[in-house]
Formats: C-alpha cells, sequence, structure tokens
C-alpha cells in the first residue's frame, strides 16, 4: 500500500472514532503537522512501530487499517513449489489425449471437496494440481456437460482454498478458468459460482468496488430465478459476499440491506442443507455479519452479534466454516481489547479445524496481532500457538 492510501485509512479511521487530528497525535506522542503529512500521504507511516501506535490509539488491528487480506507469509500447508504445480496446471491447455474416466474425475472432485470442508488444505494442495489436469483433460477428450461441469468445480476448488492460502492472483486465474467453463454451458447457477469466487479473488487484493460490482450484477441475475431452493441458496451466498465487499469499502448501511436480504433468503432453505457447497443457512448468515462487522471495525458489534447464533447450527455447520467464524470472532475481541478471550478464541478454532488457523494468512495475522499487542512476556499458549503456525514470536 502507498503512502497516500494508507494516509488516507489513517484519516477515513480517525473519523470513524471521532477523534480530531490533535487527540489522536497526543495520542500517538507527535505532532498535529506529522499526522497531517501522514494522512496526506507527504510522509510516510509504513513503519512497523508507527503502525502498531495507530492500530491501538485507533482500536483497529493492522488488517483492517490496511484495508487488504495477507498475502501468504509461511510455506505451510502449501509451499511455493506446490503453487507453481498448480500454476503449471493451469497453464496447460490439452486436446483430445486425454482420459474419459468420468467416475474418477467424479471421486477426485469430491474428494477435493470434502478436505475442503474439513479445511484440510495440506491433503488439496497436493491433490489440486493432478485434479486439475484431469479434469482438464477428461474435459478435452469428452466436451461433455458433465465434464465441463466437474472442470469447472476443481477450478472452483483451486480458487477457494487459494484465497484462504494467501494467493489471490493465482484464485482470480482459476476463478476466471470456471466462468469460461460455465459460460460455455449457459448455466447461470455455475456462472454465478465462479463469480463469486472471482469477486473474492479481488477483494483479498484490494479492489473492492470491482468485486461489489461484480456480486451485485450476479446478485441480480440470479434474483429473476429463484424458482427453486438451491438458486436461493446461492442467491444468498452471493449477497453475503456483497456484505463482506461493502464492508470494505465502510458501507454500513448497504451491509445491513445485504445481511438483511441474505437473512430472508435463507427462511426458504433448509437448515443443514449444502447447495453447491455452500452451506448457506441462518448460521452461515450470522457468520458472515460477524465478518463484515470485524472488516468494518466494529469488534465489540460482532463479539455481541456471535452471541445470538445458535450453538445448535453453529454445530451443525461443516468446520472450515465454524473454525473460520470463530478466528473473525477472536479478531473482533482483539479490535475491542479483549486479548484474553481472543487467544482462548482462537485456541477454540484450532481445535475445531486446526489448519484454519495453523495455514490461513488471516488467522496468523490476528495472532501476529496479539503478539504485538502483549505487555511483558507473552502467554506461553499464544507463543504456542505462534509455533504451530509458523508465526515468529
Amino acid at each position: 500500500m502507498n503512502d497516500r492510501e494508507l494516509g488516507r485509512r489513517i484519516a477515513y479511521w480517525r473519523r470513524r472514532r471521532g477523534l480530531t487530528q490533535q487527540i489522536l497525535a497526543d495520542r500517538l506522542g507527535r505532532s498535529v503537522s506529522w499526522l497531517r503529512k501522514v494522512e496526506s500521504g507527504a510522509r510516510s507511516a509504513d513503519r512497523l512501530s508507527v503502525l502498531d501506535s495507530l492500530c491501538e490509539a485507533l482500536t483497529v488491528d493492522l488488517q483492517t487499517l490496511a484495508g487488504d487480506e495477507p498475502t501468504r507469509g509461511t510455506t505451510l500447508c502449501i509451499d511455493d513449489a506446490q503453487v507453481e504445480q498448480i500454476r503449471d496446471a493451469m497453464e496447460r491447455y490439452p486436446f483430445d489425449d486425454g482420459p474419459r474416466d468420468l467416475a474418477r474425475l467424479r471421486r477426485q472432485v469430491a474428494y477435493a471437496w470434502s478436505a475442503f470442508e474439513v479445511a484440510d488444505y495440506d491433503v488439496i494442495s497436493q491433490v489440486l494440481p493432478e485434479s486439475i489436469v484431469n479434469a482438464q483433460t477428461t474435459h478435452g477428450a469428452l466436451g461433455t456437460e458433465e465434464s465441463a461441469r466437474l472442470l469447472a468445480e476443481v477450478y472452483q476448488i483451486t480458487a477457494s482454498t487459494l484465497r484462504k492460502l494467501g494467493e489471490p492472483a493465482l484464485a482470480w486465474l482459476a476463478g476466471d478458468r470456471s466462468m469460461t467453463a460455465a459460460r460455455h454451458m449457459g448455466d447461470l447457477s455455475l456462472l454465478a459460482a465462479a463469480g463469486f469466487r472471482i469477486a473474492n479473488a479481488l477483494l483479498s487484493m484490494g479492489r473492492s468496488g470491482a468485486a461489489l460490482d461484480m456480486l451485485a450484477n450476479l446478485a441480480n441475475r440470479l434474483s429473476v430465478e429463484l424458482e427453486s431452493e438451491e438458486r436461493r441458496a446461492l442467491y444468498g451466498h452471493v449477497l453475503l459476499q456483497g456484505a463482506m465487499a461493502a464492508a470494505s469499502m465502510g458501507r454500513h448501511s448497504e451491509v445491513r440491506d445485504l445481511i438483511a436480504e441474505a437473512r430472508q433468503a435463507a427462511q426458504f432453505v433448509a437448515v443443514g442443507s449444502n447447495h453447491y457447497w455452500l452451506a448457506f443457512g441462518p448460521a452461515n448468515v450470522t457468520a458472515h455479519e460477524v465478518a463484515a462487522l470485524v472488516v468494518l471495525g466494529e469488534g465489540g458489534l460482532a463479539v455481541e452479534a456471535a452471541g445470538a447464533i445458535d450453538p445448535a447450527l453453529l454445530g451443525q455447520m461443516r468446520r472450515e466454516r465454524r473454525a473460520a467464524f470463530l478466528v473473525d470472532v477472536a479478531r473482533g475481541y482483539s479490535q475491542w481489547g479483549r486479548r484474553d478471550e481472543a487467544l482462548r478464541t482462537l485456541l477454540e478454532a484450532e481445535s475445531v479445524a486446526s489448519l484454519e488457523v495453523r495455514c490461513r494468512p488471516l488467522a496468523q495475522g490476528v495472532i501476529t496481532d496479539l503478539l504485538r499487542r502483549v505487555q511483558g512476556v507473552a502467554p506461553s499458549d499464544l507463543v504456542r500457538l505462534a509455533g504451530r503456525a509458523g508465526v515468529r514470536a
């Protein structure tokens, strides 16, 4: 992030917290002149010690102040060689010399989805290159509607996994490939499933406006044809992703409207259903509401919203989504200044799906934030968690 953009975000959060430049400067032990230069972009604040002081004074975490998700910083779960293998697989352009075993491809796709649902990113990163090549060559040989759908799904799994693990540019490419397959089929649902993954990759790269525009267009197209429960689930999920994009732009009212509309859609979807592998339902709506509030910098409200979720429904959610929800709650606690609760919640998330905490850059960022804000000796549980997640204590 350049100095001008960082300065703009500092000014934005200062105003959100109702602080004058004088008050913020006093809290930082700096002059008003220094702060004015920082907010205008004329002076850099891109030093860790300065950013930590700003986060403390503005009661936000570093990820919120920066305004985008961190990229991969460790080789846990997926290393550089595996990333290149996935990239190489997507750069292949097979013709008609591949296998024709649709049954095997179906098993591979189902296995990859199942691994994703339990956040087993170590397994997914190993099986993706072969799955991509197999899907490409099978579709190249058969060219059927089913082979195209399976190819699109493999790209969707790839996009979701790479985004989670901090490779948004490659996630965007995978999403784009999935959308190409969906367009050839003329399948609106498959198109939307690919589209929201492209939007999520754009959001991870800091392109919130483009992401929100894409999601709004997808929601509008889906809203015309809500004849099935499956389509309603997909529509509701797209609305939730739109709420996340709106949150990254600080649009409170838009976030509330999108969450409310998604909650309405969830009333028409059976509890426990898993259409398009999205597990859309009331609990997932609340989980996204919590995540959006965290992005808005409202940690206390996020924790409050999390307390309203039905524990029974939360227990039915797939482990990946439940652990991601707990990471967001931990981030809310951290923003709120309640770091003991943040650590406790992270450890709970790790017990649900360990790799969601140890492998995901977003969770690693929460651990880093907790370590930075420790006064005195860091708790032993935090130090050990940092070690497991590859975060330097």
